[in-house]
């Protein structure tokens, strides 16, 4: 009988857990044969290209006229792409921190559901005594049944817990907003660099452009001479490549400034094929060597934003062994909840169910001693690594200072080696204009000339990169607030009234240091029987040295800024040789003169405006910095 009732029972469930198992193995079947690998398509590929591309350089402002250096980086801050992926990494972190939150928050489940079945739940009792039943088979459940219930529960180990976490993500935002001020303060860096060795690059390109056509044409006329005979094949092989010497010199400079250009338009992400010019004013004075070393160091230790990441990190380990200690105390749980159940059986559908629980793993409790010792070699370990940031952040100070220091000096000497060339070019000119010398001599010369201007636009560019570097070594802001929604023009105002007011505090200027040159008026005096000699033609040429060397010369000759006056005098001539000088005097608005100084040469062959310019050229440099001096003095600059 017993093995009869046996039988009968998993008879019973013999069908149901057949059922029940080819369900399960169909579903297993279709899950393991549903993922297969699947490569992209070249639809997809090409897709994903295509909408790449258009939100590259979506919604950015145009170029419509030239761009400042404030505009230059103001359009690196807005449309850079590695920023842009800075503060989307910033607003992941504030959006983490904010989440983490609502871990804190107690539990309130909501549940209902329907459950069924497709016998009757039931049983009976027996004696424990005797073994005998003592009831017959009922049941308490109906078959189908709703079910329904509102809990809420708190934990006070997990909220200890969630509170620290919390406290840490907030912690992790912080450092996300000092990352993106890393970003910035490398994107002026960046943008400095390239930007004044893409105003030196456009200043010459025109130049260069000329020269090289002239050396051009020279080459084939030199080759001509020599396929005619005209020239010996020695003498015109020596002069082509002298000629391609000075034209590979200047073509190798004029590349490494043109590349600056390509990487300024890679930091403002311009959209390619863009034609665009930045602004070839007067040249910023630069800031004298600083000699407050010490408050800069203090500056950087308090601003630099890796040192800031590493107070955070300390902020974070120290809640993180709060976290750990928490989780070692006993974990008080209360729950409340409404339920509700729709079986019929039920005395009482509707109740209110309530409690609490104590729990605590005595097993982790043994944890601590372990613990405790992983946090204190935590501590050094963030201690050391700050230390040894800090010593690296004070060495860069110092470092960037004295790169500062030699780029300065390396600038004096590309602009008195400059001086030199312009002048040296000024003199083959006149000598060409009057048969005294060959067209070679004076293309090298000018060659030379633009070369010694590429070498001075480079050192001055390097110069501004070496401020640049004390700029970033300290960690001073770029922007005071949050601004990527200002348009490019007042992000360009914010700029650059930031960096001004910034500089003025970090860096105490000199006072022979303490601005640019000021303005002045040009006045070119000839004597009366130079009928055939084009004064506009002299101060054009004037103009445009002292333009080189950062002097600007005022269109108004009514402005009171201090006036330049450059009067030619000529002594009578013998056998063709000529006596002049140049009176060159600076005088103040009022007529008070500054200083006065002579130059004087020797002149061959008749009156020419070609000769006279380029005796006025070689007086302007000759003098360049005594006119420096007095325009700075007229001003008590």
């Amino acid at each position: 009988d017993k093995l009869y009732h046996l039988h009968g029972i998993c008879g019973v469930f013999q069908r149901p857990v057949k059922r029940l198992a080819t369900l399960i193995g169909a579903i297993t079947l279709f899950a393991g044969c549903a993922v297969v690998p699947e490569q992209l398509t070249d639809s997809e590929v090409r897709n994903r290209v295509n909408s790449d591309q258009a939100l590259l350089y979506v919604e950015q402002e145009q170029v419509f006229k030239p761009i400042s250096f404030e505009e230059a980086v103001a359009r690196a801050l807005k449309y850079n792409l590695d920023y842009r992926l800075k503060l989307m990494e910033s607003a992941l972190a504030s959006g983490l921190a904010n989440l983490s939150r609502y871990d804190m928050l107690p539990n309130l489940l909501a549940n209902a559901g329907y459950a069924s079945r497709n016998n009757d739940s039931g049983g009976n009792s027996v004696d424990i005594d005797t073994g005998q039943r003592t009831l017959t088979n009922s049941t308490s459940q109906e078959r189908n049944r709703q079910l329904a219930s509102a809990e809420f529960s708190w934990n006070m180990l997990d909220f200890g817990v969630s509170y620290f976490r919390a406290k840490q993500q907030a912690d992790q935002y912080l450092i996300a907003e000092e990352r993106r001020r890393r970003v910035i303060q490398n994107i002026l860096q960046d943008t400095r660099a390239s930007y004044w060795r893409a105003v030196g690059a456009q200043r010459l390109a025109r130049d260069a452009e000329v020269l090289g056509e002239r050396a051009k044409s020279a080459l084939e006329r030199s080759r001509e001479a020599e396929a005619q005979g005209l020239l010996p094949p020695r003498d015109a092989l020596n002069y082509q490549r002298m000629l391609l010497d000075a034209v590979a010199l200047l073509a190798s400079r004029r590349q490494e400034l043109e590349f600056a250009k390509r990487e300024l338009a890679a930091l403002m992400n311009v959209t390619p094929g863009t034609d665009f010019t930045v602004v070839e004013g007067v040249e910023p004075a630069l800031m004298p060597v600083p000699f407050n070393i010490a408050e800069l160091e203090e500056v950087a230790l308090s601003n630099r934003p890796e040192l800031r990441e590493e107070d955070f990190r300390m902020r974070i380990t120290a809640d993180e062994a709060r976290r750990q200690l928490v989780t070692l105390l006993p974990g008080i749980s209360f729950t409340a909840g409404a339920q509700y159940d729709s079986n019929k059986y039920l005395y009482n559908n509707n109740w209110i169910e309530s409690g609490v629980r104590v729990s605590f793993n005595l097993m982790k409790a043994l944890s601590y001693p372990a613990m405790k010792d992983v946090q204190e070699a935590q501590k050094r370990n963030d201690q050391a690594r700050r230390l040894a940031l800090s010593m690296a952040i004070l060495t860069q100070v110092r470092v960037s200072v004295e790169r500062y220091r030699l780029a300065l000096h390396d600038l004096d000497i590309a602009r008195d080696s400059n001086k030199v060339d312009q002048r040296l070019a000024s003199y083959a000119r006149a000598a060409e204009s009057t048969r005294a010398d060959t067209e070679l001599e004076l293309i090298r010369a000018e060659t030379r000339s633009l070369n010694s201007q590429y070498q001075r636009y480079s050192a001055y560019a390097a110069a501004q990169t070496a401020f640049g570097r004390i700029y970033n070594s300290i960690g001073l802001e770029v922007l005071p607030v949050n601004m990527e929604t200002a348009s490019v023009a007042e992000l360009a105002s914010v700029v650059a009234d930031n960096l001004k007011n910034l500089e003025a505090e970090a860096f105490p200027r000199m006072d022979a240091y303490n601005t640019a040159i000021p303005p002045t008026r040009l006045k070119i005096e000839l004597p009366t029987n130079l009928s055939g000699v084009e004064s506009n033609t002299i101060r054009q040429s004037v103009e445009k040295m002292l333009l080189r060397n950062n002097i600007v010369v005022l269109g108004s000759l009514e402005s009171t800024a201090p006036q330049l006056l450059m009067k030619l005098v000529q002594a009578p001539s013998r056998d063709g040789v000529r006596r002049v000088k140049w009176e060159i005097s600076v005088n103040k608005g009022d007529g008070k003169q500054m200083g006065a100084v002579n130059y004087a040469s020797t002149l061959i062959g008749g009156d020419s405006t070609k000769v006279v310019t380029a005796f006025a050229e070689a007086a302007t440099i000759a003098n360049i910095k005594k006119i420096d001096q007095w325009l700075r003095a007229s001003e008590g600059r």
